[in-house]
């Protein structure tokens, strides 16, 4: 790993001194790197600013701002900046003002290479020092802080999935948790994207992490105990602690992290935010339940809206079998239009279907998600034409599904993607059907003056001749015989026209033996002899 350089800014109103500083400076034995040598002390305050060097040697007698300008200036804006003065006068109050301001050295002009690097070098072991012991007490903090969030996020998981069941007294024994006040409550925290086409994510991990930060913050001091834990689609659950006396008071703050998220959000018009809450229990082995009943609420924004507080007593939850009752008598009609690739027949069976969640009032509306990925796996079970992208397809739909707020962007979103997936296999089976045509037709054209058969084309394209015969026809227009008469016949004409070939000659040049037989076929397709067909054209 590459040792850290520290940045190091040149202040003098002499520029050629500035550069004569840097010429001397050992940069690369001390591990030094310049940010730039400017010549007053407003640019370099700006430089500063924005560029944050470690190191500013800077000199103290210079128009509009000075060195100890500069120096103080910093200082209120509280930036780690060393300071090096450098000066050409010897008067003890620009020393005394120097020291004041916690310089870390004073060097007198002219500069001496040894002493500037001598200082420089001292300067950059402390930096070194205080770097290695912040970093290793930050990191010290960071692992606690991680740990302790881990171990609770792991908990939750567990409980969620009841991989784990804890009573009270092992989880506050295993976990160092204070589980001890009598209510529980889960919550989930939904944010859907307005596009998930343009989904971010490292813009998801900041906004997640500021989530996170908010509701830490408000439930700190009104619950006794709170896990939080992340899940894919950006759901967030939560499961509280707290006594039954503060049951209102855990409702406010409930509402009032509703109202920071929704300001924090303000200015990320790509996120809109709904939370999920489910009943309060007083038995630990309710604590699923209360996750489950939040999560299936903040389901039910697809019917009620985004950006509001969704409470699972008002809901009435219906279970998950019922989801048969809005597929069974559409799947065959589904399943029919998927092996047919009709792309309308689809999409109105996708109408139908949502249709009745719309007309709906007293249902659980979390169904209409559980509908959309049943269509998706249906979908994908029955489609016989395969494509190399599908997989790919799949997981992005059932993804998107978990961000459309409403029954009609949900609805929008299957129809968009899978009828368009239905037209794009739809042209890989007509590119499959229309290239063995194209090789019979280029083999025609290039041996029509020799002896050909249909099931010697068929062989060639490696189809089965009846089945090549049907979809020749269907490709061109003619049946085989036909085509190949006709091409026949069109060279045939044009050697008329441009030679003074005998017609015999010609009939065998495009596969006729018999020039009587030739003729026939040729008066038949043309309309006229081949010799009136020369006449007329000559």
């Amino acid at each position: 790993m590459q040792a850290k350089r520290w940045r190091v800014l040149i202040v003098d109103d002499e520029f050629r001194i500035g550069m004569l500083i840097r010429k001397l400076i050992k940069w690369e034995e001390i591990g030094l790197e310049c940010v730039n040598v400017v010549d007053n002390g407003e640019a370099a305050y700006n430089i500063i600013l924005s560029e944050k060097p470690d190191i500013v040697i800077t000199d103290i007698k210079m128009p509009k701002v000075n060195g100890l300008d500069l120096i103080r200036m910093i200082k209120e804006k509280d930036e780690p900046v060393k300071f090096i003065v450098i000066s050409g006068y010897k008067e003890f109050e620009y020393a005394h003002k120097a020291l004041q301001y916690g310089v870390s050295d004073y060097l007198l002009k002219p500069i001496k290479e040894e002493e500037l690097n001598k200082v420089l070098k001292r300067i950059q072991e402390e930096l070194i020092k205080s770097h290695l012991k912040q970093d290793k007490e930050g990191k010290i903090e960071r692992a606690i802080t991680t740990s302790v969030q881990i171990i609770k996020s792991n908990l939750l998981n567990n409980i969620i999935e009841q991989t784990d069941a804890l009573s009270v007294d092992e989880m506050q024994e295993e976990y160092n948790l204070e589980f001890d006040a009598a209510a529980y409550r889960g919550i989930t925290i939904k944010l859907d994207y307005s596009d998930y086409e343009k989904s971010d994510r490292r813009q998801d991990r900041i906004t997640v992490e500021k989530l996170l930060t908010i509701i830490e913050k408000n439930f700190e001091g009104t619950v006794k105990e709170q896990l939080i834990c992340e899940k894919d689609n950006l759901n967030i659950y939560c499961l509280i602690n707290y006594d039954l006396t503060d049951s209102k008071q855990v409702n406010n703050v409930i509402n009032r992290i509703l109202i920071e998220i929704q300001e924090y959000l303000l200015g990320l018009e790509q996120y809109k935010v709904t939370i999920g809450i489910g009943l309060e229990k007083t038995g630990v082995g309710e604590i699923r339940f209360s996750i489950q009943e939040a999560y299936q609420a903040v389901q039910n924004r697809i019917k009620a809206g985004t950006g509001r507080l969704i409470y699972a007593e008002r809901l009435q939850f219906i279970p998950r079998t019922e989801m048969q009752k809005y597929l069974i008598k559409y799947k065959e009609q589904l399943r029919m239009s998927i092996e047919t690739l009709s792309k309308e027949l689809f999409e109105n069976v996708i109408n139908q279907i949502y249709g009745e969640f719309q007309f709906e009032e007293n249902t659980d509306f979390a169904l209409c998600y559980d509908v959309a990925n049943e269509i998706i796996d249906l979908y994908f079970e029955t489609i016989s034409v395969k494509n190399e992208k599908e997989d790919k397809l799949k997981q992005f739909l059932k993804n998107a599904c978990c961000h459309c707020n409403t029954i009609g962007n949900l609805k929008g979103l299957l129809k968009k993607y899978l009828s368009e997936d239905m037209e794009a296999r739809l042209k890989i089976l007509e590119t499959e059907s229309v290239k063995p045509i194209r090789q019979a037709k280029q083999y025609i054209e290039e041996h029509y003056n020799e002896k050909i058969v249909l099931e010697d084309i068929a062989h060639i394209v490696d189809l089965n001749p009846v089945y090549f015969s049907v979809l020749f026809k269907k490709e061109t227009g003619f049946n085989f015989t036909t085509y190949l008469v006709n091409i026949r016949m069109e060279m045939a004409k044009q050697m008329i026209r441009t030679s003074n070939k005998t017609i015999a000659a010609i009939a065998d040049e495009v596969g006729y033996k018999d020039t009587r037989y030739f003729s026939q076929i040729f008066t038949k397709t043309v309309g006229v002899k081949p010799a009136l067909y020369r006449k007329l054209h000559s």
